[in-house]
């Protein structure tokens, strides 16, 4: 299929669809005698993965490296790259919810003061 017929398929616009070809992620089987690319009945399904793994966090370096030639992403790979989204994620989580207590003992602390000194100091915390 051409570029317009995947694009209309997986509803991914054509330039988008360019962009993953130059960045490794989907090759054209072919080019026609005037220079279009045809692609694999499976492009949509992998355009599919490669959209669903970007919504969750993987880089397009990353997807790269778990998909092979077949447009199927490797278990292991996907396995070991989801847990180290997992660690950044918690970590993430960590440190907001300190940011939340740093925030709640600001509130706490200045109480029902209204004078600018008061403010000023306490926003020196921990």
């Amino acid at each position: 299929m051409k570029i317009g017929e995947l694009s209309r398929k997986s509803g991914i616009a054509a330039s988008a669809i360019r962009f993953y070809e130059e960045q490794g992620l989907l090759a054209p089987i072919s080019r026609t005698a005037s220079g279009y690319r045809q692609y694999a009945s499976n492009a949509p399904d992998r355009l599919k993965l490669i959209q669903g793994a970007k919504k969750l966090g993987f880089t397009l370096e990353v997807i790269r490296d778990m998909l092979d030639e077949n447009g199927k992403c490797s278990v292991e790979k996907t396995m070991r790259q989801s847990a180290i989204l997992l660690r950044e994620i918690e970590e993430q989580q960590a440190a907001l919810e300190q940011r939340r207590q740093s925030l709640l003992i600001l509130r706490a602390n200045l109480g029902g003061y209204q004078t600018e000194d008061l403010c000023r100091d306490k926003l020196t915390v921990n």
